[in-house]
């Protein structure tokens, strides 16, 4: 009967060091931890106005009665002004309105077989574009495009005439927040304002091709 006891002993002592081993071989799973999001601290929704400058590789072909002109570089100096609003959805998409008006300096002389100087160039242009961009904090990167406008001038033989040049415009660009209201940015647009005739004064001039190539530097505040 003895014997029989300590075999039921040893037989639960066994079992019961067994058990302990299972537990301890067996880790407990650890919680899951999700990643954490940093939440943007800039929103760009708000109006703003600014001003903007830069360079214009501009060209256009002049016509006389059917007979080109020699040179078409319309090259120069812009400098303008802007103003539009921004709306920053919660996925960081960037939609918004911008019009600008800019003053060019870009006059060229033209020899079309006349015996008088032509001089030609625009004066003033402006545009009214779509942005989409979408906002790394304070950076948005975006594309634009929309209406074109410019008015180009001929003078010649004392007379001079002026016309409107409707076209389209796209580009892409990125403004940077300095702070919570004062942002810079640089922008690339491309225009075709297409041709035009002069038909007052100076019948039988046509200007036709007139496309550009604009970079410019901008300075805005954010209301």
């Amino acid at each position: 009967m003895k014997k029989i006891l300590l075999a039921s002993a040893a037989f639960v002592a066994m079992g019961a060091t067994a058990q302990a081993a299972d537990v301890v071989m067996t880790p407990a799973a650890e919680p899951y931890v999700a990643p954490q999001v940093i939440p943007q601290t800039f929103s760009w929704t708000g109006f703003y106005l600014g001003g903007t400058g830069g360079y214009d590789w501009a060209s256009a072909n002049l016509n006389y009665l059917g007979v080109a002109g020699s040179g078409d570089d319309f090259n120069g100096g812009k400098l303008g002004g802007f103003a539009g609003y921004n709306y920053q959805f919660d996925n960081n998409l960037v939609l918004g309105v911008e019009g600008e008006l800019d003053y060019n300096w870009n006059e060229q002389d033209y020899n079309v077989g006349l015996p008088y100087s032509v001089k030609a160039g625009s004066d003033w242009e402006g545009s009214v574009r779509a942005r989409l961009g979408y906002a790394f904090d304070n950076a948005l990167i975006y594309a634009t495009g929309g209406w074109a406008i410019a008015n180009g001038y001929l003078k010649a033989d004392g007379l001079e005439q002026d016309q409107a040049f409707n076209g389209w415009t796209v580009g892409a660009g990125i403004d940077y927040a300095l702070s919570n209201n004062v942002f810079a940015g640089l922008e690339y647009r491309y225009t075709d304002f297409g041709k035009k005739d002069f038909d007052g004064a100076l019948t039988g001039f046509e200007a036709k091709d007139y496309t550009s190539n604009r970079v410019m530097a901008r300075v805005g505040y954010k209301f």
